[in-house]
């Protein structure tokens, strides 16, 4: 008995092992080929820059962030891992709009791994990289430190969350079912701008947030809302990519967190935002301050 117990013992083990890798490999499949980010999954003490950007009117937002790419990548040794064309800016941070003196209309978002601050402080000084800013009237970047084994973690997180789901029989989330009480300007302007990027975002959409925690109460709601969120998203096999603690690099704005969260497509993010599921909990999400904008990936355009 005791033989044969050990050997069940070994099967579940080699089972679980299994899944694990099963899910790292499908996350890793979605992030090359669906949301064409280049991050290493196994990266040491490097660091990370996130940077918001807004192209002068008229000009080639492909061609200026390619010439950003190259200045990054040739004069600080980064490295472009992910790369998004603005569909919407959804929550503008207050402290960004106190800092440029009104609400910018961001363009792009990128997202850089150097291998040390220094190196990005190097980069940012360099000729070739202030004449790369300047195609961009304004522009904001926020560091990173972003954890390999965390950012690895979370994809195991959400396996489990689904084979909990599976076990205690929870009702699945889709299809999703309109909501009475959806906003106005979201059915409007907002939802024209996110369909006019939809052969970009076809496959995926990436919200970029800087964030910055409130009080213990809105600490608490929002944690609630993460939660269900996760649900979602450990059903709707997507994410976070990228998660890790902010650091200011540039500015006064401070905040805690960066995220970049991918979610399958234009038509599959409208239909959640307007969803029952989506209305009924968005409301727990409480922070100090937040910059969210919802991408479309254009690595593979550059």
């Amino acid at each position: 008995m005791i033989r044969i117990a050990l050997v069940v013992v070994a099967l579940v083990i080699l089972a679980a092992a299994g899944a694990c890798v099963w899910q790292e490999a499908r996350y890793l499949r979605l992030r090359r080929h669906v949301v064409q980010d280049h991050q290493a999954l196994l990266h040491g003490d490097v660091f990370h820059v996130v940077t918001f950007l807004e192209i002068a009117p008229g000009a080639d937002l492909f061609a200026a962030v390619r010439r950003f790419r190259d200045a990054a990548e040739t004069a600080g040794g980064g490295r472009m891992v992910y790369a998004g064309k603005v569909a919407l800016n959804a929550l503008s941070s207050s402290q960004l709009v106190e800092r440029f003196g009104a609400e910018v209309a961001w363009s792009a978002v990128v997202l850089v791994q150097y291998p040390s601050r220094a190196v990005w402080e190097r980069a940012a000084r360099s000729d070739e990289f202030r004449e790369a800013l300047t195609a961009f009237p304004h522009s904001h970047s926020t560091g990173m430190q972003r954890s390999a084994a965390e950012n690895l973690v979370i994809p195991l997180v959400l396996l489990a969350e689904r084979a909990r789901q599976i076990v205690t029989r929870a009702a699945s989330h889709f299809p999703f079912e309109r909501a009475a009480d959806v906003p106005a300007d979201f059915e409007g302007a907002a939802m024209q701008r996110l369909s006019a990027e939809r052969n970009l975002g076809r496959s995926a959409v990436v919200i970029v947030n800087l964030t910055r925690s409130g009080t213990a109460d809105q600490q608490a709601a929002d944690r609630a809302y993460v939660g269900e969120m996760f649900g979602l998203m450990a059903e709707g096999v997507h994410g976070p990519m990228h998660i890790g603690r902010a650091i200011r690099i540039e500015g006064n704005a401070e905040f805690d967190r960066v995220a970049l969260v991918y979610y399958p497509g234009i038509d599959y993010f409208a239909d959640m935002a307007r969803s029952r599921f989506y209305r009924g909990i968005v409301g727990g999400k409480q922070l100090a301050d937040t910059q969210a904008s919802i991408t479309v990936p254009i690595l593979d355009r550059l």
